[in-house]
């Protein structure tokens, strides 16, 4: 589908799945059949997989449904956009489904049979739904994310916690004496290394062209060549490279008989490899050869040297490194100052260094023979004293990371790539590998259509993704000035917008007054309060505190007492305010503030219940507000007593609600 109807806003479409939910409400209160799931829980579901529907089945309305569409919906694009913290929490969406398909036969905007039809298909569906939920390899990249953020226990409500999370991913620093000295093979890269569920995206060249690549390795050349030498005549040991025989023996193409090689079990392994998968193979089966064995093999040749040295692992820690460094690259003397420390970290002080320089001086810098290596491979390049992983390199440690349940998205070419892989790029990848994919899709589109598509994807994101996209906008100059303008009519974006144009206005002149449109309101601290909290209502322990501090925010230039401040999240139309106001009404630290989210939520969930009895949408009328707000989803409130989970639409999450 093109970009520009992928982010349409259709009122058409609105109002189709508006209505479908308002009548579904009306007929779940009056139906004389047992439901199969309870009517405000039905409800929550329906909001979000109707949220789904229109880009992702092409449908416009609830009863465009057809059999065949719910295994699409459920076992593909659910788990990849919804995201689910708990996997009980799964269990609310096929009872509303089924529900949703008797409403529709019994309104008439089904028939009958396809009612039926739809009902095995659930059938079907129901005993892999759970299991595809919480699957990691259908998770979408902002939904590993939070898987991640929620794993390592940041505090989502805290954008200072968030951005020290990313930058933590970002700087990609590995502790190299976490590595558990297993071999490549073994190692799981996630526990060893505390990599996150979700790192920087990669773009990959296709298996067509890996294979060109591995077939022209020097090393697997020399590693061939070594085992026909061996098939005709008597080699010396002494004559071979010490790190090439350790590979050989190794990998079986050479057997020691005494001073002299003779041909291994496996000595025809490399005769052939323009057989497609097979020169990968090869190349992938070196790869871990080259990790686990080249500090060994050349130890081997005079074992006394620094003896007492630890350095098992420290390949599988070295590539690792460098993948998360991207296209930035890793300073060869940082990587070697890393290994160092590793591997004197369990030696006494006052040897450590005598060994370090003992090793070194017999041997080599550790670093440089396994860089030596991996560039014999074409696993590296280093230029200006900066190691990078190439293609070959970065497939088998992508495929390493996958399978230890790391998410590693594709990133495709500049210019196929989403406003969502923009902003991925721009949080977790380095700027130079953000800065040459962003000016490339800039210039496949315009900038001003560049910064509309980012704002338009923003508006349905919490707090850090959408400050992440705005700073995106800003690189854009005075398309940035445009489309931030024209985001101050957008609720969901009006405070970032203010901030990113007032920072705009103070670059040049620093002094210069804030205009009038421009002046940030209670309004605007209420929404990015309400955004940056929402996502731990889901989370938060009952135990736990929140330090929330109204003296902070008047040190930040905030003139706004709290009941001030909760009275404007109260009045807001942010699905997540009341859950917000709840929240801090029970784990505030301080009493006073604590009493007065109480009484702005109840505020809160007086005013949502008025408007659900009266069946209305939650804008300022009927047409400012819809079911499906833009084609990324937001936020959903249906119970004020209910806690929050995420979810995705489009390519990123948005909060929904679950049972507490």
């Amino acid at each position: 589908m093109p970009r520009a109807a992928r982010s349409r806003v259709t009122a058409m479409t609105g109002d189709a799945f508006e209505e479908t939910l308002a009548g579904f409400r009306r007929w779940a209160g009056t139906a004389e059949r047992k439901l199969s799931g309870d009517p405000e829980e039905d409800a929550a579901e329906l909001y979000t997989v109707f949220s789904l529907m229109p880009d992702y089945l092409g449908i416009d309305a609830p009863s465009e449904l057809t059999a065949g569409s719910l295994n699409a919906l459920l076992l593909d694009v659910y788990p990849r956009k919804v995201t689910v913290l708990d996997r009980k929490d799964s269990a609310y969406t096929i009872p509303a489904l089924r529900d949703l398909i008797s409403y529709l036969a019994d309104t008439g905007a089904i028939t009958a049979a396809t009612a039926r039809a739809m009902d095995r298909e659930l059938d079907e569906i129901e005993p892999e739904f759970a299991d595809a939920v919480m699957d990691p390899a259908s998770w979408g990249p902002a939904t590993a994310m939070m898987h991640a953020m929620h794993r390592d226990g940041v505090n989502i409500g805290d954008q200072a916690s968030v951005d020290t999370w990313i930058a933590q991913q970002n700087a990609g620093v590995l502790d190299a004496r976490a590595a558990d000295p297993l071999s490549w093979d073994g190692v799981d890269l996630k526990d060893a290394f505390g990599i996150p569920d979700v790192v920087a995206p990669v773009r990959l060249p296709d298996d067509e062209t890996l294979t060109a690549l591995a077939v022209a390795v020097p090393l697997l050349a020399g590693l061939r060549g070594l085992a026909r030498y061996v098939r005709e005549t008597p080699v010396r040991a002494a004559d071979v490279d010490p790190l090439l025989l350790g590979l050989a023996v190794e990998a079986e193409l050479v057997e020691r008989d005494g001073d002299t090689l003779v041909p291994g079990e496996d000595v025809e392994w490399l005769d052939d490899l323009t057989g497609g998968a097979a020169a990968l193979d090869a190349w992938d089966y070196a790869f871990a050869l080259v990790l686990d064995t080249t500090l060994k093999a050349a130890g081997q040749a005079e074992p006394q040297a620094g003896e007492d040295l630890d350095l098992a692992g420290h390949g599988i820690a070295l590539v690792t490194e460098l993948f998360l460094g991207g296209r930035a690259g890793v300073p060869v003397p940082q990587l070697s100052e890393s290994l160092k420390s590793a591997a004197i970290a369990e030696v006494p002080p006052d040897a450590a260094e005598r060994q370090w320089e003992e090793w070194a001086g017999a041997h080599g810098d550790p670093a440089d023979l396994l860089l030596g290596q991996l560039a014999k491979l074409s696993a590296i390049t280093v230029a200006d004293e900066v190691a990078r992983l190439e293609p070959l390199a970065l497939h088998a440690v992508a495929a390493k990371l996958r399978a230890c349940d790391v998410r590693v998205p594709d990133l495709p070419p500049p210019g196929a790539m989403t406003p969502d892989d923009v902003v991925l790029l721009s949080m977790f990848g380095t700027e130079e590998d953000f800065a040459e994919d962003f000016a490339s899709w800039v210039a496949e589109n315009t900038p001003e259509e560049a910064a509309r598509e980012l704002l338009a994807f923003a508006a349905g994101e919490g707090a850090a993704i959408r400050m992440a996209a705005v700073r995106v906008v800003s690189r854009l100059d005075d398309a940035a000035e445009s489309a931030l303008r024209e985001a101050l009519d957008r609720r969901e974006l009006r405070c970032y917008a203010k901030m990113a144009l007032i920072e705009r206005l103070a670059d040049p002149d620093p002094e210069q007054s804030v205009p009038a449109e421009l002046k940030r309101t209670t309004e605007d601290l209420a929404w990015f309060i309400t955004d940056s909290f929402a996502s731990l209502t889901r989370i938060i322990d009952r135990n736990s505190r929140i330090p929330f501090d109204i003296a902070q925010l008047s040190d930040a230039g905030w003139d706004v007492s709290s009941e001030a401040l909760f009275d404007a999240m109260a009045r807001l139309d942010h699905p997540d305010a009341e859950a917000v106001l709840t929240m801090l009404g029970k784990h505030c630290e301080d009493k006073k503030t604590a009493k007065a989210a109480r009484k702005a939520a109840f505020k809160a969930a007086s005013r949502w219940a008025s408007r659900r009895s009266k069946n209305l949408p939650t804008g300022e009328n009927q047409h400012s507000t819809r079911i499906i707000p833009s084609h990324r989803a937001r936020a959903v409130p249906v119970k004020p007593t209910n806690g929050f989970h995420t979810a995705e639409k489009g390519r990123d999450t948005f909060v929904r609600r679950v049972s507490p």
